[in-house]
């Protein structure tokens, strides 16, 4: 999906609200199922739209969010704490890496007086080709939330991040705890 207007009706995919479970329909146990489908399928729906729209370039969203990781830690994690804040396991990130950097997006280098370790930073082309991403992303991310206002956005943003403080210590991308 290259457009930045929105899908039109005939374009869109179906959500079919299924009954499933004991709660009865309307209740408070049906909302929070209902709930968590939508976020599920939304999910779905941006991966499958992001991956799409990357297509043009040869690129899909595992390359992006790794590149986008590399670029923000900028050589200071080791391949493991990496594929953490990808969300890969250690293996299919050190496959990934060798792809980029034969593509030679991203070159490895020591961390550490050891040298052991390893950690990986952007290369020019590399920095090139995340650019270029980047747009992707801002053209299919604006059609995409375009239905929200502020308050929707925040009301949505409160009940995420409730769930999200049950199940993870919430950080900012340089690993420190936000202040509001």
């Amino acid at each position: 999906m290259t457009s930045s207007a929105p899908p039109t009706r005939a374009s869109r995919r179906q959500f079919v609200e299924v009954a499933a479970g004991t709660a009865p329909p309307g209740s408070f146990e049906d909302k929070k199922l209902r709930y968590i489908r939508r976020v599920l399928f939304l999910a779905r729906h941006w991966r499958s739209l992001f991956d799409d729209a990357l297509r043009e370039t040869g690129d899909s969203h595992a390359r992006w969010l790794t590149l986008t990781w590399v670029d923000l830690l900028a050589g200071k994690a080791n391949h493991r704490e990496l594929a953490e804040r990808v969300g890969v396991e250690l293996p299919t990130l050190v496959r990934l890496l060798n792809r980029l950097e034969k593509e030679k997006l991203v070159a490895r280098r020591s961390l550490g007086a050891k040298g052991r370790a390893k950690s990986v930073v952007l290369t020019a082309r590399g920095r090139e080709s995340l650019a270029a991403m980047a747009r992707i992303v801002e053209r299919t991310r604006k059609p995409f939330v375009e239905a929200l206002d502020e308050e929707l956005l925040t009301q949505g943003l409160e009940s995420l991040d409730r769930l999200l403080g049950q199940y993870a210590t919430v950080l900012d991308w340089r690993g420190t705890r936000p202040t509001d």
